[in-house]
């Protein structure tokens, strides 16, 4: 009896002190949460977007797939045929329109901290639309491999530079159908065989080119950021029907990010630019672009938006043309 009393009094002795544990223990601050861990497109506290006019200068591991859609005009020749030399006669020129589509698919694989390497496949169409933009603008077809390193380096916290090379392969291959019917009608003399040549119909490029780009990329503030590059183009010829006509690219974007001022508004918008002029008097086309992007920012690890390009350049067979596009570009960073 003695012990049970000693047992219930020692109890009530310890329960001041048990309620005073508990009360600390619940009034005790929880631990911070950990830190996240940087993005590998992220610089000053700026998520960098993508964009197809510019070459960012990170070192990343990411899956993307980038597709346009849209319309345009090309310049071609009008004229008549006659019965009698020369049986094309041509009276002036004015615009055809076109439709085209392109498709990228892009993959970067972070080797080292600074140094990734990537391939992207592009296949490119157009399509002449209206029985005269058939026969003059014609059809186009070309695909492309491109495989390349890049080594970047930060310099402080605001600014990131990038050197990479890439080598290009793919063959374009364009149907004018106003050369082939010219050429045949050319070839029937009177009295004489009408021959045609195939080769008229269909134009063949088969070129590899080498490309190497100097990037540059700085964030002055976590909701500005600003892309530039310069890449010098060397094609190299592997058939007879291909080009070696060097150039230099110029691209820069500005791009503006509301998360870091309205945390809840993920929005982002980019403008860009980008020229490519020829080198020596057997230059690449000169081709300009221009670009508009709205794009969500709500995940760290995931870039997706819309931009138009407006676009003045030559078509594969070198027609003068001015083209809009939609785009719809997708990254996955990890």
């Amino acid at each position: 009896m003695k012990a049970s009393v000693l047992v219930a009094a020692a109890c009530l002795w310890a329960l001041p002190t048990l309620g005073e544990d508990i009360a600390a223990t619940a009034e005790a601050p929880k631990p911070a949460p950990c830190p996240e861990e940087p993005s590998h497109r992220e610089l000053a506290g700026h998520l960098f977007l993508t964009s197809h006019l510019t070459t960012d200068p990170f070192s990343y591991t990411a899956f993307g797939a980038n597709f346009g859609l849209g319309a345009g005009q090309a310049q071609g020749p009008t004229g008549e045929f006659s019965n009698t030399p020369p049986y094309f006669t041509k009276t002036g020129t004015k615009w055809y329109g076109y439709s085209g589509l392109v498709h990228q698919f892009l993959l970067d694989v972070r080797i080292l901290e600074y140094l990734s390497v990537h391939l992207d496949t592009n296949a490119q169409a157009y399509l002449g639309t209206g029985r005269d933009s058939i026969i003059v603008v014609g059809t186009s077809v070309g695909l492309a491999a491109t495989l390349g390193v890049k080594g970047s380096l930060p310099i402080g916290e605001h600014v990131r530079l990038s050197l990479g090379l890439d080598g290009r392969y793919g063959p374009a291959y364009t149907v004018l159908l106003l050369n082939g019917i010219q050429d045949a009608i050319n070839s029937c003399k009177a009295g004489g065989p009408c021959n045609v040549d195939p080769g008229q119909f269909l134009q063949e490029s088969d070129t590899i080119t080498w490309v190497g780009t100097l990037s540059a990329a700085w964030a002055p503030w976590p909701f500005l950021g600003l892309v530039g590059d310069v890449s010098y183009l060397n094609p190299r010829k592997t058939g007879t029907a291909s080009y070696s006509n060097n150039g230099f690219d110029f691209a820069a974007s500005v791009e503006f990010d509301a998360m870091p001022l309205l945390h809840w508004l993920p929005l982002g918008v980019n403008g860009g630019y980008a020229i490519l002029t020829p080198v020596g008097a057997n230059g690449v086309a000169t081709e300009t672009d221009y670009e508009f992007g709205i794009y969500y920012t709500g995940k760290r690890d995931l870039a997706l938006g819309i931009e138009i390009d407006w676009q003045n350049g030559r078509l594969n067979n070198a027609q003068v043309q001015t083209s809009t596009l939609a785009w719809v570009n997708f990254k996955y960073y990890w």
